[in-house]
């Protein structure tokens, strides 16, 4: 195992020296190496993860250039949110290409697996979600966690959806396994949730005032620490 993880790190930094905003026939052929074996394109070959979560919106893992003209040509896909935010890795510079060649909006807005995500970037998401025409696709690497808390907020600031069917885009349909480090992003909706039933607070109202990442994440520790079991109660 040690003497593959050193293997994947020269293939990482040999690949990393050509990788560029700008193809060429070299670095480009570097960008889609690096996607396809540092972040495992080679699995999302077989698995997309995506879904029709409203109508015209929709979520998945990391996709490809082919898959993003794909998505253009059958969806009609006009922007895309990346939730794994921008970066020099091949899987997003290959996606910056391919928007740039398909005149899709690419939105880069970083979220965490395992961390909760700023007040500020929730407000923010509110405004893309205003702003944003569908169709659109909103993904992250696997497209289980951190697509899948975009999604959960999308139910909860657009649709207006109740906090149940908000809390299902986080499950194992998705591949979102809750009871580890993710489930950081389950127990902040089970809080709000509980929040909602004991005071009829809103969604926005309870970020504003009760949102506490500090606070939350202590929490959460000690639930982790004092259960036997990780699943978060719905």
């Amino acid at each position: 195992m040690l003497q593959l993880k050193k293997k994947f790190e020269k293939f990482d930094e040999r690949w990393r020296k050509h990788l560029s905003d700008t193809f060429s026939a070299k670095n480009k052929l570097s960008a889609e190496r690096h996607a396809f074996w540092i972040d495992h394109e080679f699995l999302r070959v077989l698995y997309h993860n995506d879904f029709e979560i409203a109508p015209n919106v929709f979520r998945a893992n990391q996709p490809s250039e082919k898959r993003i003209y794909e998505w253009k040509k059958t969806k009609g896909i006009k922007s895309i949110i990346n939730f794994r935010g921008a970066s020099d890795q091949g899987a997003f510079l290959l996606e910056k290409n391919a928007c740039e060649t398909a005149g899709i909006n690419l939105i880069n807005l970083k979220l965490y697996s395992s961390k909760l995500p700023e007040k500020e970037k929730i407000f923010t998401l509110k405004e893309i979600f205003q702003k944003i025409k569908p169709p659109f696709l909103m993904h992250c690497k696997s497209g289980s966690d951190r697509a899948g808390l975009g999604s959960a907020l999308y139910f909860l600031l657009v649709l207006n959806s109740s906090i149940p069917e908000a809390q299902k885009q986080l499950s194992f349909r998705y591949l979102h396994l809750g009871g580890w480090t993710a489930g950081i992003l389950d127990f902040m909706l089970m809080q709000f949730r509980i929040a909602n039933e004991e005071r009829g607070i809103e969604f926005l109202d309870w970020i504003e005032r009760d949102y506490d990442i500090e606070n939350l994440t202590l929490m959460y520790k000690n639930f982790r620490k004092n259960s036997h079991f990780f699943k978060i109660p719905r």
